[in-house]
């Protein structure tokens, strides 16, 4: 799960803090201090024999924002490039993180539980644009706008208007246990015995993104009624097993049990850590009593190890093939989970790019436009993403850490994943972008990546001229620029470079000049449609374009 980052644990944990900036010669020496009850302190950090200069950045950072412990892993579409452990899996065994250290990966699930989803969507058996109910079997509605469906899409984009509030938090807060036996129907009809009303936000579907573990613990009941397997065994045999993963959402079925890191939070002092999950005391744990997909957490309760989750961002990076004979999604497929579905401000910030069920982000890595997931729940914090245009990739999960400085991300996650792209990203080529569009398609292609719209491209031709306009959303995917509208004008933004568009109007502000357009933006289908030649000059994005007029049809 992702909770609120500006963190409900900032405020004590801005007293006391000490920062250490470079790596000492010798451990340094914990707070000796006699810890709360049921803390565990944070000891020196065992260091690598021969220390390299990555490992001693990292174990920098791991001083400063008080990581327990750290796994990470660095890949390109071919291999694992690195990876390396740190710290501390367990402080009440002194059991350190190694390379197969299992971690429950919480909101990093999301991007497991949308690709189960999409598979049995390429295999024709739901549109996203379908009503959830005619696949569950009962109605959903939401009370407010009970003429409204509510769709896939919705709900891999978190604008389905099912929210994290009414009785889903009720229970996870209350009596979490019963999330193992309740039928997820009881929570979303009026007659079931935990409905609730607050479940659902105060606007319509498809209207407003507000982020909802509970939607995606819905995608896994999907999952399952489509399939006709528990969502946990159709992760296990349709991604787990193909990719050769040690992953699973339940926990229970990990071989490596013995080495699941605990999860733990900090005290005020921050020096000092509580286990708040995975906290097994050398018993195995107990199988799920319950087959429904809520009772595996399909929003947050994937266990797996670094490396492993290194394998399955590989295989969406390779448009949804690895090693050139294992796939688990079609190109095609791929490509549409990436394309941005939803843009906006959510989140104070976090979320402005949306796929289905990745996040877009340029936020983490300054000046790399990033797809993948972060996640942060129980302590644990982390991030998964990788970069279409470089082809490298990043993941790294944390068992607890000092987190604050959300802005958005947390000053540990930036300074974790500016290292490890610094230190193995290759050198920017600053090739331009090939575009290639065919009036009246679905989609275009950018650098052989599909980007599917949702209404027709539309090529006009003036002139000699052949000018291409976009849907914004589109625009903004193609350029791997921002985006913010107000109702028919947008801006799109990338570095310090800002272009204002409006409908109907034949110019555009860039930076407070204003430029001429051959052209005015225009709505089509609800979609406002800007000229994408015009406006990457004007924000100096290198583009080549190949135009094909077939299927013209004049504006």
């Amino acid at each position: 799960m992702v909770s609120n980052r500006l963190g409900k644990y900032l405020a004590p944990a801005l007293a006391g803090i000490v920062l250490i900036l470079s790596l000492p010669t010798s451990p340094v020496q914990a707070n000796q201090l006699e810890p709360p009850p049921g803390y565990y302190v944070l000891p020196p950090y065992k260091l690598p024999a021969n220390p390299t200069d990555l490992d001693k950045q990292l174990l920098t950072t791991m001083e400063k924002y008080k990581v327990v412990g750290l796994s990470a892993a660095v890949f390109n579409e071919r291999k694992l490039i690195w990876n390396g452990s740190y710290g501390w899996a367990d402080l009440a065994t002194d059991r350190t993180v190694n390379t197969e250290t299992v971690f429950r990966a919480a909101s990093l699930s999301k991007m497991i539980t949308a690709t189960a989803l999409m598979q049995l969507y390429e295999q024709g058996k739901f549109g996203l644009d379908d009503d959830i109910s005619q696949y569950l079997g009962y109605q959903i509605r939401n009370p407010r706008y009970s003429d409204v469906k509510i769709t896939f899409r919705q709900l891999l984009t978190h604008t389905s208007s099912i929210v994290d509030s009414g009785a889903y938090t009720t229970i996870l807060e209350g009596t979490p246990a019963l999330l193992q036996e309740i039928d997820i129907q009881d929570m979303l009809v009026p007659d079931g015995q935990y409905y609730d009303p607050g479940t659902f936000g105060n606007y319509a579907p498809g209207t407003q993104f507000s982020y909802s573990n509970f939607g995606t613990g819905i995608v896994g009941t999907l999952v399952e009624k489509i399939s006709g397997l528990p969502f946990d065994k159709y992760c296990t045999k349709y991604i787990f097993q193909p990719l050769d993963m040690s992953a699973s959402f339940e926990p229970s079925d990990i071989i490596n049990w013995q080495n699941i890191a605990v999860l733990y939070r900090p005290d005020a002092s921050l020096t000092s850590f509580r286990p708040t999950k995975d906290n097994y005391n050398g018993t195995k744990p107990t199988p799920a009593t319950s087959a429904g997909a809520l009772a595996h957490s399909p929003a947050g309760g994937l266990r797996t190890n670094s490396t492993d989750l290194a394998k399955f961002l590989q295989v969406h990076m390779n448009g949804g093939m690895v090693k050139q004979h294992t796939r688990i999604l079609k190109p095609d497929t791929a490509d549409l989970m990436h394309s941005m579905q939803w843009f906006g401000y959510s989140m104070s910030g976090f979320y402005k790019q949306k796929g289905l069920n990745f996040h877009i982000t340029d936020d983490l890595v300054p000046g790399k436009r990033l797809v993948g997931h972060s996640g942060e729940a129980y302590g644990l914090s982390g991030d998964a993403y990788y970069d279409p245009d470089s082809k490298l990739g990043i993941v790294f999960l944390m068992n607890g850490a000092n987190l604050i400085d959300a802005n958005p991300y947390y000053s540990v996650e930036n300074a974790i994943a500016k290292t490890l792209f610094t230190t193995f990203a290759p050198k920017a080529s600053n090739k331009p972008k090939q575009i290639k569009a065919k009036a009246g398609a679905s989609f275009i292609t950018v650098n052989n990546r599909k980007i599917f719209l949702q209404t027709p491209v539309s090529i006009i031709k003036t002139g000699k001229k052949q000018l291409l306009y976009l849907p914004a959303i589109t625009a903004a995917d193609t350029l791997s620029t921002g985006l913010e509208q107000t109702d028919d004008t947008v801006t799109f933004t990338i570095a310090e470079s800002k272009a204002t568009l409006t409908a109907g109007q034949a110019s555009m502000t860039v930076n407070s000049k204003t430029l001429p357009l051959p052209q005015a933006p225009y709505i089509q289908n609800g979609q406002l449609l800007v000229p994408v030649r015009e406006l990457a000059a004007a924000l100096k994005i290198k583009i080549i374009f190949s135009l094909s007029l077939s299927g013209y049809t004049p504006h």
